[in-house]
């Protein structure tokens, strides 16, 4: 059987040996039981198996003092209190937790997931009580709390959107420019990078031809589905950002990229690729060389500059002109 069912029947013996109304249960009565219960037959290996995980496996960290009692005639408890529903959350799953219930409730408005709104107020309110607990306890664990999406009030019509095929428009505001524009949309998909959300769509343009945009959530106002469907076009989604980091895909072709890292950097490179496409070219004690399979874009260019004097680009040349163009600006602002 597979883990959820093993999850199930650890659930059921531990509703069985705590039930007030009943005997201590001897193995077969609790293979009656649980088989009862999940409407199949379940073996008596089974059985045991799963008493032997309650009691030793770390993996599950009940440990719970689950023992044969000759003076019961059955199986019992021997802290008569214990539960594995009574198991204290650790602060590394309440942080979790803490995260998870924060994201969910900023798309607690798609139609997916408002069909669960009653389930997550009670983990909300549940992970809400542990961390009053905790917090009398004191913590020796931080972790980041979840962010507000800028723009989720639009998740709900994109991703009817995007199911039904239908066009979208919106007005956008980049960054750069002091006035928005309107755009009218045929959305594919949406992707989550750095705290924000973003819509991968084709721009329909007038007078232009039609391609490929990404547009971020924190940017759009006034979001529109349509009446109007469209035909969508054969879109790798999976492989869309494969050879990127971050969310900028200007309109150029992967390229390799090599790197040398200072040894100080080895085993965090090691532990933490950069990019799946990474590889090692060479280590010895003047540091790691690495080569990258990459599209040469913003994020990119940013991350190399974030190693500091840590990391040399020595491939394209071009990419270590622009990087050694930024570094002299960087220099010339403080310069007096």
């Amino acid at each position: 059987m597979n883990n959820k069912n093993a999850l199930t029947r650890y659930r059921l013996i531990d509703a069985r040996i705590t039930s007030k109304q009943k005997d201590a249960p001897k193995l077969k009565e609790l293979i009656t039981y649980v088989s009862e219960k999940l409407g199949t037959p379940v073996s008596e290996s089974s059985i045991q198996k799963d008493i032997y995980a309650m009691r030793y496996s770390e993996a599950l960290g009940y440990f719970a003092p689950l023992e044969y009692s000759k003076e019961h005639g059955g199986y019992i408890y021997t802290d008569k209190d214990y539960s594995i529903q009574r198991i204290p959350v650790s602060e590394e799953d309440l942080q979790g937790l803490e995260i998870a219930v924060g994201i969910l409730e900023q798309f607690k408005e798609i139609p997916a997931i408002k069909i669960f709104d009653d389930a997550l107020q009670k983990i909300a309110v549940s992970v809400k009580q542990s961390r009053q607990q905790h917090q009398q306890q004191g913590s020796k664990l931080l972790f980041d709390k979840p962010r507000r999406y800028l723009g989720i009030e639009y998740m709900s019509e994109i991703v009817e959107a995007i199911h039904e095929k239908k066009v979208i428009r919106f007005l956008y505001q980049p960054f750069n420019k002091p006035e928005g524009k309107k755009h009218t949309v045929h959305p594919y998909f949406i992707k989550e990078y750095n705290n924000r959300m973003y819509l991968i769509g084709k721009d329909i343009h007038p007078t232009k031809e039609a391609k490929f945009l990404i547009f971020g959530f924190d940017r759009m106002k006034d979001v529109l589905k349509m009446n109007q469907t469209f035909i969508e076009e054969n879109l790798d989604i999976e492989n869309y950002f494969t050879s990127t980091i971050g969310i900028s895909l200007p309109n150029t072709q992967s390229e390799e990229i090599l790197l040398q890292f200072h040894p100080a950097q080895t085993n965090y490179l090691k532990s933490q690729p950069l990019h799946h496409s990474q590889k090692i070219i060479k280590e010895n004690k003047q540091g790691l060389h690495i080569t990258l399979n990459l599209v040469i874009n913003y994020e990119l260019k940013a991350m190399i500059l974030g190693f500091g004097n840590q990391v040399k680009v020595l491939k394209p040349k071009s990419l270590q002109t622009e990087i050694i163009d930024t570094i002299g600006a960087m220099k010339a602002m403080y310069d007096v």
